[in-house]
């Protein structure tokens, strides 16, 4: 394999969708700072991507102008694209600091806690649904049937949205999230009507917490805002567009390893902390993302890999080519939910990062409690959307 390959276009392949995990590592033993047909740079190596993640002085977040400049010239003058990039950009507002504290103080392991009996509630019946199939001998898929609906459960009850409205939603958001990862003009256009609907949907939600408050986080963060609705809409956006498809995907990676490692299951069995040692190596395994969708600028110039990367360069991190590097991860290519998960990577520390955690967790200890030998029945179906990120569309499984 040439030094001079283009990785876009190898991840790409459907082959990688599959396990991109020798060209991952090529790469990074090959070409650890890969400068990309689109521009921007790849890094592969742990050190390097752990510096480019921790060093929020060597680089930092994109500002509008640096996003505008990530987005294709054909797409610039679409609403939906015009939404994320305004979106993205207010991470950079002086308010937004206080909007996300809002947002964290409902995440907290407290909080979490308290929401337990309602994910297990809707967890329970989902598995309650699926029960009786399973004995049947039927073939159930445990993404469309256990990884997005209690996802769409519990962060609609979070953010305030009513049952009624939760799938419309979701799949509308979804929908322009794949839409604005094509160059397909009509799903473009599909982007910007999907998005017009929401942001509508949002602003009306909005002023109805106005008037009357709830206990959900759209009253928390019109509670915390100052009047500015569109930066309290971005952070709705954010939201949906982030958290909610990355608990659907980890969902499904733990489902993943669950069903993958029969031996290991013991570790599911109810106890905490090694049911969290199970999913951390789940996620550094076989990583939802391959490298970040959202880039990095370098302030100034650095030298990383023997490349030097210019002042004002776009950089993006390959997370699943660096949580299995030998050089950190003995035997990186092997589940083994004993190794010390501190030294693993992840995208970033998200508001809510532990309520989908909890949610994962649930899903563990539950199959291990109610369905202990289930199996896969057959390969998951990968996505094509994203290259960024590999996800799955389908997820069959059988009890044995």
């Amino acid at each position: 394999m040439s030094a001079t390959i283009d990785a876009l276009a190898e991840l790409a392949k459907p082959a990688q969708r599959q396990d991109p995990y020798p060209f991952l590592h090529w790469l990074r033993e090959n070409d650890p700072v890969h400068r990309t047909n689109c521009g921007f740079y790849l890094l592969s190596n742990y050190d390097d991507v752990a510096y480019a993640l921790q060093r929020p002085d060597a680089f930092t977040a994109p500002d509008e102008a640096a996003m505008w400049r990530e987005v294709g010239s054909g797409k610039r003058s679409h609403p939906a694209v015009k939404k994320l990039v305004r979106a993205f950009a207010a991470k950079n507002h002086p308010c937004y600091a206080r909007l996300r504290a809002a947002i964290a103080r409902d995440m907290t392991p407290a909080r979490v806690s308290q929401l337990r009996p309602r994910i297990l509630e809707h967890l329970g019946n989902l598995f309650d649904d699926l029960g009786p199939r399973l004995v049947a001998g039927e073939t159930v898929d445990l993404h469309a049937e256990v990884s997005v609906p209690l996802t769409q459960y519990v962060f609609a009850d979070r953010v305030g949205v009513p049952d009624v409205d939760r799938a419309w939603i979701a799949d509308t958001i979804s929908s322009m999230t794949r839409a604005l990862a094509s160059d397909d003009a009509r799903l473009v256009l599909e982007a910007d009507r999907a998005s017009n609907a929401v942001e509508d949907y949002f602003r009306e939600r909005v002023a109805e917490r106005r008037s009357a408050p709830r206990d959900d986080l759209i009253t928390r963060l019109v509670e915390a805002h100052d009047g500015e609705d569109e930066l309290l809409i971005a952070i709705l956006w954010i939201m949906w567009m982030t958290g909610y498809e990355s608990t659907i995907s980890g969902i499904d990676r733990v489902v993943q390893a669950f069903l993958a490692n029969p031996p290991l299951r013991w570790w599911c069995d109810g106890d905490q902390s090694r049911v969290q040692r199970f999913l951390d190596e789940a996620l550094r395994h076989d990583g939802v993302v391959l490298y970040t969708p959202i880039p990095r600028i370098a302030l100034s110039s650095v030298s990383l890999g023997g490349v030097t990367i210019p002042a004002g360069a776009s950089v993006r991190m390959l997370i699943a080519g660096a949580n299995r590097d030998p050089r950190v991860f003995r035997d990186p290519d092997t589940f083994d939910p004993t190794r010390d998960p501190r030294r693993m990577l992840s995208t970033g520390n998200c508001c809510g990062t532990t309520l989908g955690r909890a949610e994962m967790a649930h899903v563990l200890t539950g199959l291990q409690q109610r369905f202990p030998t289930l199996v896969a029945a057959g390969e998951p179906t990968w996505s094509a959307a994203s290259v960024a990120r590999r996800t799955v569309e389908a997820l069959p499984a059988r009890l044995a």
